[in-house]
């Protein structure tokens, strides 16, 4: 398991000028991108990206195809089990968005083309550098990054969370979210049973079961898109990436974040391009664009996770260095781990979370 205890050591000392305002992202960049493509697809250079929701700045997409010409069509995704799905079955993707665990198993599957001539690679941080799953960067350039933890309404909620257990409190029953993720639904039950958030013993996955069903009548909803249900004071307490809350943040200044003391995970969210890309020039033409310093740091100012380029941190917004919801200190970063891929083993976390989810769907 990779230490990132220092990750967050020494924001402060490379600012050394203004940053740029932080901006506010458009929910409708996915059909601005989309409207762009169709009025310029009779170039013969093309891309199609398939991505996070609200994963890219408000302008990024359209401003690589104004300077380079490459028409793109860009797609969003709410989960990796969606994206694995459209990988497998050939979608026709050249660029992709992958965390982690699922970037263990596509290099495994040979899902994966290498990225050649990709430009950057002496600018991203050094913790990211040789990642455990890709060491070489052989199949990916890390993009974006970030923490597990839980999204909160400070007027709503009597204290401040600082356990996984707040999201069991029957005082929140129809308040709370879980992600639609089982390796961070299930995992954040193992934590809170103090036990190994990657573990495959059977026992204790039946535990972590038997937890999430305890939890069910409390649970609103599974799901990864609560961002405006926090803002709207909808949701109370949201099992919640760091750069979701962020964004909810923007909206709602009592909303806040806590990485649960009994620890969480950290992910790194990586571009990687399909084995079937009919376009990988123009996939590499896309990565040395959207990981230019300002660029990506325009991207961490929209969405509130942090990217891995090392030289964009003199344009990120100050609110994001040394915080919970941006670049943590690393005192938090000391208390997460990586999602590690469990190979074959991942049917018993996949039989678990089928059991969780048609229980769930039994009682709405």
């Amino acid at each position: 398991m990779k230490d990132l205890t220092s990750v967050g050591q020494g924001w402060e000392s490379i600012i050394n000028r203004p940053l740029l305002s932080r901006r506010q992202f458009l929910a409708s960049a996915a059909l601005v991108c989309f409207s762009f493509c169709t009025s310029s697809c009779s170039s013969q250079r093309t891309l199609n990206i398939f991505n996070y929701s609200n994963y890219i700045g408000k302008t990024t997409v359209a401003d690589f195809s104004r300077d380079t010409g490459i028409a793109v069509i860009y797609d969003e995704f709410s989960d990796q089990d969606t994206l694995f799905a459209k990988m497998k079955l050939g979608a026709g993707y050249d660029l992709v968005v992958a965390t982690d665990y699922m970037l263990r198993r596509m290099i495994r599957q040979k899902l994966l083309a290498k990225i050649e001539g990709f430009t950057l690679k002496n600018q991203i941080m050094e913790r990211f550098a040789s990642p455990p799953w890709d060491p070489q960067l052989t199949y990916s350039v890390p993009y974006m990054w970030g923490t597990t933890g839980i999204g909160y309404n400070k007027t709503k909620v009597h204290e401040a969370p600082s356990s996984w257990k707040a999201l069991w409190d029957p005082r929140y029953k129809s308040r709370i979210t879980m992600l639609n993720e089982k390796r961070d639904s299930i995992g954040a039950a193992l934590i809170a049973l103090g036990l190994n958030g990657n573990t495959t013993d059977p026992q204790e996955l039946e535990a972590a079961k038997n937890y999430l069903i305890k939890q069910m009548p409390l649970v609103r909803q599974y799901t990864c898109d609560y961002i405006d249900g926090l803002a709207r004071n909808e949701i109370w307490l949201a099992q919640a990436w760091s750069g979701d809350v962020a964004r909810a943040r923007q909206s709602n200044s009592d909303i806040d974040y806590c990485l649960p003391q009994e620890g969480s995970f950290v992910f790194v969210d990586s571009w990687a391009i399909p084995a079937t890309s009919r376009h990988q020039e123009e996939a590499v033409a896309f990565l040395n664009y959207v990981m230019r310093p300002q660029i990506v740091a325009e991207v961490t100012n929209a969405t509130g996770y942090p990217n891995s380029i090392q030289t964009s941190l003199p344009y990120i917004d100050r609110q994001y260095i040394n915080t919970p919801l941006g670049y943590p200190p690393a005192e938090m970063l000391s208390r997460t781990v990586f999602q590690t891929d469990i190979g074959a083993e991942e049917k018993k976390w996949d039989r678990i979370w089928n059991e969780v989810k048609f229980l769930a769907h039994k009682e709405d």
